[in-house]
């Protein structure tokens, strides 16, 4: 009996798995439940006992989009953000497009379709506005992010980053319809993200962000005391 279950169970993921690469791969207009179970070697049969469509299992899927891009900007307790933090947040972001980029790339699509991932993406889109918000309000108060009314513009600054970050994916493969998206287009991304705050950091912790991104070893990091 608990063979048979962790076979269940075993089957049950081998779908979410498949399902996410063939969305990556194609788009979820492009794969139905047949090109799934095919692609498994299963039956469609074994494939509904355990999702009754497509919907079902980007529900499943959807828990793991929000928890890497919530995990994404983990602020630091007890000591100043520092450059090397705020480049590693936008790297996590970039691993959270790259392996869920069906999701990003065909949101309005999907969210129109069902209404209940609409509740969870604007509930995972209102999470990280808050949380993208008080990262810049910590580099304010670190004396390296200046802007004239904090109240109303760092709000701004954290809706305009999270615009384009969530809208990255889609945008590119409108604008290269016939273009396979790879990682250096999710890096683009990111620094475009990036790019959307650097004019209010300090130059020299904009710089070390920066480097960070590109891979490179920041040439002085800065982090004012909190």
């Amino acid at each position: 009996m608990a063979t048979e279950r962790g076979s269940r169970v075993g089957n049950r993921e081998r779908i979410v798995e498949a399902s996410l690469a063939l969305f990556n791969e194609r788009g979820v207009r492009s794969v139905t439940t047949n090109h799934i179970a095919a692609h498994l070697e299963i039956s469609p049969g074994n494939l509904y006992y355990h999702f009754r469509n497509k919907e079902e299992i980007i529900r499943e899927i959807f828990p793991r989009v929000a928890e890497t891009a919530a995990g994404a900007i983990d602020l630091p307790k007890g000591r100043p953000i520092s450059a090397d933090d705020v480049g590693r947040y936008h790297l996590a972001g970039i691993r959270n497009l790259w392996e869920f980029r069906f999701f990003y790339r065909d949101l309005s699509e999907l969210t129109a379709r069902d209404a209940l991932l609409a509740q969870w993406c604007n509930e995972l889109r209102e999470g990280l506005l808050s949380d993208f918000e008080a990262l810049l309000r910590r580099l304010r108060r670190q004396g390296l992010m200046r802007v004239h009314d904090p109240d109303l513009e760092l709000h701004r600054v954290a809706v305009n980053a999270v615009i384009v970050w969530t809208n990255w994916v889609n945008f590119f493969t409108a604008a290269h319809p016939t273009a396979e998206i790879a990682p250096g287009d999710i890096l683009e991304g990111a620094l475009q993200s990036f790019l959307t705050i650097a004019p209010f950091l300090d130059d020299a912790f904009a710089a070390d962000v920066r480097a960070v991104i590109l891979g490179r070893k920041p040439e002085g990091q800065r982090a004012a005391t909190a």
